[in-house]
């Protein structure tokens, strides 16, 4: 599931400021690392209570991530005021992904009938990756008996349905007309 707008927007953001600070992946360790404190279930429960005020929030925030970078305690601390801390996940994941396309990686969503072998895996990458202009592909592989044949191709908001589930619901829709 692709993070939402907001949390596109503040990770654009942090990357940026990761570029300037040539730190990137000193960034997405931090990230990391706060993502899975506050989204652990005791400080998530926390974080999300209204009873809980905001100075408590910060304090708690300070102690639990003290270690990372101050622009992503900043970040951090700006999302908790604003009540948006649950967003932590979606930023990294957008992060990650504008980090992934600094490097000349794209990120691929491959949905078949069956576990694919490795040659299957290997040969459909290189495809991808001649037709993303030789970029290198990341595959995640999703197994979905219910496409039938074929695969389903999701890389960012591009999607390509090869599948027989796809080409049966098509051929239906036409005749239907």
């Amino acid at each position: 599931m692709r993070p939402s707008t907001s949390a596109r927007r503040y990770a654009e953001a942090a990357f940026d400021v990761a570029r300037k600070d040539e730190d990137i992946e000193g960034w997405l360790q931090d990230l990391r690392i706060a993502t899975q404190a506050v989204t652990e279930p005791s400080a998530a429960a926390f974080f999300k209570d209204p009873n809980s005020s905001t100075p408590e929030k910060i304090q708690t925030l300070r102690q639990i991530v003290p270690s990372v970078r101050p622009h992503v305690l900043n970040l951090m601390l700006l999302l908790v005021t604003r009540h948006r801390l649950g967003l932590m996940p979606g930023i990294l994941q957008e992060f990650e992904r504008l980090e992934h396309e600094a490097q000349g990686v794209t990120e691929a969503d491959i949905t078949v009938a069956r576990p694919m072998n490795d040659a299957e895996a290997r040969d459909v990458g290189e495809q991808l990756g001649q037709a993303t202009g030789g970029r290198k592909v990341n595959l995640r592989i999703h197994v979905d008996p219910s496409v039938l044949g074929g695969i389903v191709i999701r890389i960012g908001d591009q999607l390509i349905d090869a599948s027989v589930r796809g080409r049966l619901e098509r051929l239906r829709q036409e005749i239907a007309v």
